[in-house]
């Protein structure tokens, strides 16, 4: 007999994380992620798969294991390794067998490894600030001090406080071994870093406006000699590319010239910018977007429950050996394909196909060869070699086929239909193992966060586990998603919630047409922005017969204050609440909670920064005082990513509660976990 999906299969699952293929394409060294039962963690550990088609092995027991990186010779892999409490630290692995070596030993940890071309060197980033964390004189206090706040953005979710003393810089070390040097200094952070194609140079990105949160992204890309006797902005300090935009991840071409993902920010704000390919012939010259033309996010992706939940990786970027194309990710419709773009004229030739997602990805040194992390509506991700030339496709390793053998999945209907005003809307059906079209299911409507993010051909347990237990699963991309080009991404500036809602509603409409789904046992879930609209939806209809919003905004103004991002630009809303408070009141559900009639569970973290646990709380409150069915559930120590990555145990937990509240609510079945 075949099983059903549970919530406790998130133990049982694999992720593969970070594909690094060697530089010849003949390897690929990858994460490994696994759940550890008994400590209720995350494990990650190195692996290697040899293209030719032998089976994986370990190259790491782990458990903190990551970032793996190979020397251009790729005879080494340098990678980061993490002890418990302490910083990881990079390392490197001599491929050709022995013990991995410690490289670094900074009190700031150190990541981002990237070799020199000529493999003597390794650059890298750290928060090691070696005038205060040198200094072993200093009194250590028995108890954490007051913080002093002097910064609009001062905590970030998922992250914690951040340390104005302790920014991001660029570091280099000789990969023989010896002192690790700093190569810059000063109060802005730095990423990205990686060499010139020269080795002359050590290039990083930064924003270093003094009040970055006051207006769109402007990251510029520099470069640093990393013979600097002493780190600073003086000499062996340019600026590479300088232009009003951000700049994402790059790359550069034999002949100087310099690819990357980002966008010229708009004379006006928007709710939402989607990002282009952007090139420039190198320092000083103008740059311009070569997907213009192309109205689709460059570098985008689709949702997913199950991306690996720690390991990292990286979205596929490269120039072609030729230097005539830039192979780059791209999300559309739904989807996240690879795609060559031609580096004169821009046009796009998609390589990969729609029906599933490029999760992350690197290319081998000539851009022919491709080492992609790939999933669908059936599994989370497997390892894939792919050969942009021919588009041959060969799986190097499936880590979840023999669990998923074992379990009837719930099958994914693609459909498009009508919104009130005629708008093409993209949705999916997932409909019970078991499903015969002569009966009658009760319905999720399940709504994605956001708002500007999309679902699509990705594995979703949480789809898969509601399936199992008998709901048809409806999820959509209303307006306001992305993957459907920029006037649909921004169309909801200003008006969120609103028409979103009216098109996840004709999604219901046109589900129930199709005589399968039961209209008085319909129910409504979502998470982030998906739980705004959740709150939206039960204030604006009484179609739904229980809702589970999670991790919501239920208040735009005390969001406005608290949430971790600052919104001081008119992006969402044209003024700030103490100028405006009408627009915050308007499209705030807690206005209209008197309205409520769903009985309505709360699900919120409790370190929550993104969307502070006050938000469920108003929501939860709200009904109590009106003697109307709520119920909160609280999750100590998690975060806004309690979903994706929260502790494998409590993640369980959460969708246990789902189900158990739509049992109650639509199944009828005799549940009194939440009784009072």
């Amino acid at each position: 007999m075949v099983a059903r999906r549970q919530a406790q299969d998130l133990y049982r699952f694999v992720w593969v994380a970070d594909p690094q293929i060697s530089p010849d394409g003949t390897r690929v060294a990858f994460v490994r992620v696994v759940v550890d039962s008994a400590a209720d963690e995350y494990r990650t550990s190195l692996w290697l798969a040899e293209t030719g088609g032998s089976a994986p092995r370990p190259l790491t027991a782990g458990p903190r294991d990551g970032q793996p990186r190979w020397s251009p010779d790729g005879k080494t892999l340098a990678f980061v390794r993490a002890a418990e409490g302490k910083p990881g630290q990079i390392h490197l692995l001599p491929m050709d067998g022995g013990e991995a070596i410690a490289l670094t030993r900074l009190k700031g940890g150190a990541g981002a490894p990237a070799w020199s071309p000529d493999g003597k060197r390794i650059a890298f980033a750290s928060g090691t600030n070696p005038t205060l964390d040198d200094d072993t004189t200093r009194a250590k206090p028995k108890k954490e001090p007051g913080r002093v706040i002097t910064r609009p953005i001062f905590h970030i979710n998922n992250a914690g406080y951040i340390d104005p003393e302790h920014p991001s810089h660029v570091w280099v070390v000789d990969a023989a071994g010896g002192k690790a040097r700093q190569l810059t200094t000063g109060k802005f952070n730095e990423s990205g870093p990686d060499w010139s194609r020269d080795g002359r140079s050590v290039c990083f990105t930064s924003d270093r406006r003094k009040e970055p949160w006051f207006g769109d992204g402007d990251d510029n890309l520099y470069a640093v000699s990393p013979d600097l006797s002493a780190p600073g902005d003086g000499a062996g300090f340019r600026t590479l590319v300088d232009y009003d935009g951000s700049i994402g991840d790059w790359v550069e071409a034999a002949d100087g010239r310099i690819a990357f993902v980002g966008g010229v920010n708009p004379k006006q704000a928007h709710s939402y910018d989607q990002s282009d390919l952007m090139i420039t012939a190198g320092p000083g010259r103008p740059v311009r977007s070569l997907t213009a033309d192309y109205d689709f996010d460059i570098s985008g992706g689709v949702g997913s429950d199950q991306h690996p939940p720690r390991g990292g990786g990286q979205r596929p970027l490269a120039f072609s050996g030729d230097g005539r194309s830039v192979l780059v990710g791209v999300g559309k419709l739904g989807a996240a394909l690879l795609a060559r773009v031609d580096a004169s004229s821009g046009r796009v030739d998609e390589l990969t196909t729609p029906d599933r997602e490029v999760i992350a990805g690197t290319g081998s040194a000539d851009g022919r060869r491709w080492a992609l992390t790939m999933g669908d509506p059936t599994t989370p991700g497997d390892l894939y070699l792919f050969d942009a030339g021919t588009r041959a496709m060969k799986k190097l390793y499936g880590p979840n086929d023999a669990l998923l053998a074992g379990i009837a999945l719930g099958k994914v209907e693609e459909f498009w239909y009508p919104s009130f005003d005629g708008r093409k809307i993209e949705g999916w059906i997932m409909k019970p193992p078991d499903f015969t079209p002569n009966r009658k299911y009760p319905m999720v409507l399940n709504i994605h966060g956001g708002p500007h993010t999309a679902f699509g051909a990705a594995f979703m347990h949480e789809f898969q586990v509601l399936a199992g237990a008998g709901y048809v699963v409806l999820y959509t991309n209303p307006r306001g998603s992305t993957t459907y080009g920029q006037e649909f991404g921004n169309i909801i500036q200003y008006h969120y919630p609103g028409d979103d809602y009216r098109d996840l509603m004709a999604g219901v409409d046109e589900v129930i047409k199709r005589g399968y789904v039961d209209a008085r046992h319909l129910s409504v879930c979502g998470g982030s922005g998906g739980g705004l609209l959740t709150n939206w939806a039960i204030t604006q209809t009484d179609r739904f017969a229980a809702a589970v919003t999670d991790r919501c905004v239920s208040e735009w103004w005390s969001f406005y204050d608290q949430a971790d991002f600052t919104l001081f630009r008119p992006t969402w809303f044209r003024k700030p609440p103490f100028e405006d408070p009408q627009e915050y009141i308007e499209r705030s559900p807690i206005t209209y909670v008197s309205r409520v009639t769903t009985p309505l569970m709360i699900i919120h973290s409790e370190e929550d920064w993104r969307a502070p646990i006050g938000q469920g709380e108003a929501m939860f409150r709200a009904l109590k005082q009106q003697h109307k069915v709520a119920v909160m559930v609280r999750f100590p120590g998690e975060n806004h990513e309690l979903s994706r990555s929260g502790t494998p145990s409590r993640r369980v937990q959460r969708l246990q509660h789902y189900h158990k509240w739509f049992d109650k609510w639509l199944m009828g079945k005799p549940i009194k976990d939440y009784d009072e």
